[in-house]
């Protein structure tokens, strides 16, 4: 678990110079000996490993850069399928819930009967007709819980995967996490399809995958946890915010695509989606294990600054007979991983107080964007389809943001200015949570989908104060606790999850009660979330020393490249 000397090495080594110290002493005989016999131990050895050791950082750092464009292919791929499927599949719920609402409401509604409609019930109501509160009331309570669902196993096991990620590797994870996301997408489908023999509320099942892959928070977390694995301190920031940028790649382009398709059939973009999604386990299996990779000797990492958390907490433990044995017993390995993760969380408050931020982070990315489909196809009479293309705006801002004008800032606030990575994150993450406050607040009071736009983008510009947040958290947490500690991350994007799903159902719902300019409710009430934790940020600062042994470790660095 986490990084440590193997004992294979230490006993070779140790066996090596043994070996060499009797010859010396024992064999007086004066004999012809080779140059590698002639080199003093003590002396050149340490020379030839910084020799050694500049020349394997060099290598690694090329490396690095593969690993990560594999990892943004990869996440491309996988969110590709996600984003391509989300609208449809919003859709056909709506078909189904729809019909089933006018055949007891209104059966003049229909067009076609049960015995002629297709998968889905599509074609079988207008989709016009479908906008009435008693569907899309029953369609946000349907997706709300489908959510809270889908937390559970992240709040239940996000420790023991964390643990499994340091003890067993981050591909094997992956790898495991995706399969379970692909059956997630067949189960759905399937309900879907054969939405006349069951239940559309048996989707709900579709949840189970989480227990083999803690749902999409854990998933979320480990990418963060290889790219963290190859990349050091003073890049990690702007390959974090590049890294989200692809990921808008598939958000700006997918949704369009799919509401073009949707014009034929959702069907067709759905199951696509679920293809797209499969694919990219062809490009995990061949990924390269990072666990222990830029320090697979020792324990301690040049990456992150010297800092108290770090001096305070003990390395992992060795893998000793007794802790394999310990190992079997998953109550044991259960109480373990909490143990260690909580030591992180009580030597230094700023840890703690900047996690709990993330239980905004689901708010604003998957339930928020659900509830603003919604919202704009309520308010503004619009279809799923159309309303997509108006949600497309914020992809393609946020696309555009982390790729090209926060490493931008990034680098200005470093060379012109001269802060510090870790200040540069802290005060780059304050900055883009007042605009995310603001963005949102906006979007509830627009009246129109111009005013939405503008406002969409103004929220668009803070996307990036939780990938600015994980690297500030990576510098001040060992790099052997940095898995767990993205697991709990991981956890409070479950409970925000959990809770903030049937929450943002339940205020959208009471918006269409209120009606008007009540609609945007769930949108006042994120504003105020953003602005609370905003405050918390704030609060938060850097130690005496910190910012001192960041700059020696960027220094050291980039000697070394």
């Amino acid at each position: 678990m986490g990084f440590h000397v193997r004992d294979s090495d230490i006993e070779s080594d140790d066996s090596s110079s043994s070996k060499t110290c009797v010859s010396s002493s024992s064999d007086m005989t004066p004999k012809r000996i080779s140059p590698s016999e002639r080199t003093p131990l003590i002396t050149t050895k340490p020379l030839l490993l910084a020799d050694d050791t500049t020349a394997t950082k060099t290598q690694r750092n090329h490396a690095a850069h593969k690993i990560v464009l594999l990892l943004v292919a990869i996440l491309i791929l996988a969110t590709s399928g996600d984003q391509i499927s989300e609208a449809p599949l919003t859709r056909i719920y709506e078909s189904i819930i729809c019909y089933r609402y006018y055949e007891t409401a209104d059966p003049s509604k229909i067009r076609m009967g049960r015995d002629t409609v297709g998968p889905g019930a599509i074609g079988g109501v207008d989709e016009l007709y479908c906008k009435v509160n008693g569907v899309q009331s029953q369609l946000s309570t349907i997706r709300g819980t489908q959510q809270f669902l889908d937390g559970i196993p992240s709040l239940v096991l996000a420790f023991p995967l964390g643990w499994a990620a340091d003890r067993f590797g981050r591909k094997p994870m992956l790898l495991i996490g995706i399969i379970s996301f692909v059956f997630r997408a067949c189960w759905m489908q399937f309900i879907c399809w054969f939405w006349q023999a069951f239940d559309i509320r048996w989707t709900w099942a579709s949840s189970v995958h989480g227990l083999v892959s803690g749902s999409s928070a854990c998933i979320s977390a480990l990418f963060f946890v290889l790219i963290s694995d190859v990349v050091a301190q003073e890049e990690r920031s702007s390959v974090f915010l590049r890294v989200g940028a692809s990921n808008m790649i598939s958000n700006f382009t997918m949704p369009p695509l799919a509401a073009l398709l949707m014009r034929y059939n959702p069907w067709i973009p759905a199951l696509l989606g679920t293809f797209l999604t499969t694919t990219s386990l062809f490009l995990v299996a061949l990924l390269p294990e990072t666990l222990d990779w830029r320090h697979p000797h020792s324990t301690p990492s040049s990456s992150h600054p010297p800092s108290p958390t770090a001096e305070m907490l003990p390395p992992p433990p060795d893998p000793s007979p007794v802790n394999a044995v310990a190992s079997l017993n998953y109550p044991v390995r259960l109480f373990h991983g909490l143990k260690s993760a909580t030591q992180v969380l009580w030597t230094d408050w700023r840890i703690p107080a900047l996690i709990s931020t993330y239980l905004l982070h689901m708010l604003l990315g998957v339930l928020a964007i659900q509830t603003l489909l919604l919202y704009i196809s309520k308010r503004y009479l619009y279809t799923l389809s159309q309303a997509t293309l108006v949600i497309t705006t914020k992809s393609l801002v946020n696309f555009v943001f982390l790729f090209l004008l926060l490493p931008f800032v990034a680098k200005l606030l470093t060379t012109r200015y001269g802060l510090s990575a870790q200040r540069k994150d802290l005060y780059m993450s304050r900055g883009s949570l007042i605009l995310t406050a603001i963005g949102w607040t906006m979007i509830g009071l627009a009246p129109t989908v111009p005013a939405v736009m503008v406002a969409i983008v103004i929220s668009s510009l803070g996307y990036g104060w939780p990938l600015l947040l994980r690297s500030f958290l990576a510098s001040l947490v060992p790099t052997h606790y940095l898995a767990r500690v993205y697991s709990i991350i991981s956890v409070m994007d479950s409970v925000g999850l959990m809770l903030g799903a049937p929450f943002m159902a339940a205020l959208f719902n009471k918006g269409l009660d209120i009606g008007g300019m009540g609609i945007g409710l769930p949108f006042f009430v994120l504003g105020a979330a953003c602005a609370v934790t905003t405050g918390v940020v704030f609060v938060v600062g850097l130690k005496k020393g910190e910012e001192a042994g960041s700059q020696s470790d960027e220094e050291e660095d980039d000697a070394l490249r």
